[in-house]
């Protein structure tokens, strides 16, 4: 089926999402060659922490060059089905937070799928982002402004280390920023019914990540694999959602700002017109440009508040 996806993303609009979900190992070795390198704008910092069950993770840390005094942050999960490591895109949106947000963003190498099954990558999310709230003075983070951010499956990521915090008596984060967000493991939707054969992410790919990531476990008993349904949001801290006109994810994104709409969470909410699951990954565009314009404002918005 054809869609009226913007000029801008023809690049990505050829990439079938069957393609994507067949081919995950060689984007993985592809995506291994790209580095997140100091440059003229920002520094970068690697450090080893532990993940579940103390294993061994590395986490990545961006910041503006020369910065002295304490600076808020954003921890931010990459997207990509959880099979995938992140992209030269994510480094350089990593990067463009940093200095447009004038703040420190953080980057955490969790452990990947198929191999590493639920609870496996939110648990080392979870004690990735407890590490930092143990370390700001060290990291010269600002502990009261913090913000969780994911795009795809890294939105799940950042929803579910929101509730475990809360459920875990930990201080949540200042916000939560999600981009086409996965969230419901349910299926049903309008949108995911729809679109089956969507570029980058379909309800195809959508279904084997699901089957991956919750092979042999009891969702029934798996509080955190699905946030739109089982979790409580109410106190959810004020939450940027941005879901893609021409995507399977759209409508669970959008169903899920509802319900923190009714539970009281401030929320902003998108639907990019135009546009395919992975958008942001055309960094030339103008599409990622006016979406980067009003992402910083809304940080900037969550670092200022008192």
């Amino acid at each position: 089926m054809n869609y009226n996806i913007s000029k801008e993303l023809k690049n990505l609009s050829k990439i079938s999402g069957n393609v994507v979900g067949k081919i995950y190992p060689l984007i993985n070795l592809i995506n291994g060659l790209a580095k997140c390198k100091t440059d003229k704008l920002v520094s970068v910092k690697r450090y080893s922490t532990l993940g579940y069950k103390d294993a061994k993770l590395s986490i990545l840390i961006i910041e503006p060059k020369h910065c002295t005094d304490k600076m808020p942050c954003i921890v931010l999960y990459h997207g990509g089905g959880l099979l995938m490591r992140a992209s030269a895109a994510h480094y350089q949106l990593a990067k463009w937070y940093a200095t447009k947000a004038n703040c420190k963003v953080i980057l955490p190498d969790y452990r990947l799928l198929p191999k590493y099954r639920y609870p496996v990558a939110i648990e080392d999310c979870y004690n990735t982002f407890v590490w930092v709230k143990e370390n700001c003075e060290i990291l010269s983070i600002d502990s009261k402004k913090i913000i969780l951010a994911g795009d795809s499956a890294g939105g799940l990521i950042a929803c579910a280390v929101a509730a475990m915090l809360k459920d875990r008596k930990q201080i949540l984060p200042r916000g939560v920023m999600l981009i086409y967000p996965v969230l419901d493991n349910g299926m049903n939707t309008e949108s995911m019914k729809r679109f089956v054969d969507t570029p980058i992410w379909d309800s195809n790919c959508n279904k084997l990540f699901w089957n991956l990531y919750l092979d042999g476990c009891d969702v029934n008993k798996a509080k955190y694999a699905t946030i739109s349904e089982k979790v409580s949001v109410a106190s959810f801290p004020g939450t940027y959602i941005e879901v893609a006109e021409f995507d399977c994810l759209r409508d669970e994104g959008k169903a899920f700002a509802e319900k923190l709409q009714s539970q009281g969470v401030s929320v902003n909410c998108y639907e990019i017109k135009g546009t395919c699951h992975g958008y942001e990954s055309a960094l030339k565009s103008s599409i990622v440009s006016t979406c980067l314009t009003r992402r910083i404002e809304w940080i900037n918005s969550v670092f200022n508040s008192e």
